[in-house]
């Protein structure tokens, strides 16, 4: 027959387990490290002719919405959210034309600047190429400063902005994709 005692004994052996489950669980947490690549939404802007081979052309912004949270939460099996971000830094700049032609294409360009700015901060971080290389080409991968701290710019609203200087007129508008890819480490 069983005493008493043992029945306290074995639900404070079972709450003590609980416990370190509990505790081991919240340690396993705090442990948990993620290095994502995250592109925010491409956005499509459209590139007038331009003839004008003297000054700087400039193209309105254009904005679309990226729910970080998600994304994150997403990537680490729903451990992690934005709160977890500790460093994002920029991976890389892509701008691709859907419509060039032999006569308007990068090889157009002289030189060409992309920047962007969210809802968290306001001032625009630009990268850009100068002395573009004059050769057919649909595409522009523009440098990346993959040094440069940019977790003050993660918001769910980014706005995109090109400019840049023609070497050759363009004869058509062209439809350009602009794409921003971003290295984000989040830690639990």
């Amino acid at each position: 027959m069983k005493s008493p005692y043992s029945k306290i004994l074995i639900a404070a052996a079972i709450c003590v387990c609980i416990a370190f489950t509990i505790q081991s669980c919240t340690k396993v947490a705090t442990l948990l490290n993620f290095d994502l690549s995250m592109q925010t939404a491409s956005v499509n802007i459209s590139i007038p002719v331009v003839t004008d081979l003297t000054g700087v052309f400039s193209v309105e912004p254009s904005t679309a919405g990226y729910n970080v949270d998600s994304f994150i939460r997403a990537s680490t099996n729903n451990q992690l959210g934005a709160a977890n971000i500790t460093s994002v830094k920029l991976s890389s700049v892509l701008l691709a034309l859907r419509n060039a032609t032999d006569n308007s294409n990068f090889q157009n360009f002289e030189s060409c600047y992309a920047s962007f700015y969210s809802n968290t901060n306001s001032t625009p971080y630009s990268t850009s190429v100068t002395g573009n290389p004059d050769v057919y080409a649909t595409t522009l991968s523009l440098p990346a400063d993959t040094a440069t701290e940019l977790k003050t710019y993660i918001g769910d609203e980014f706005t995109y902005r090109i400019a840049g200087q023609l070497r050759e007129p363009t004869n058509i508008p062209l439809n350009c994709t602009v794409t921003f890819t971003f290295s984000v480490k989040v830690q639990g």
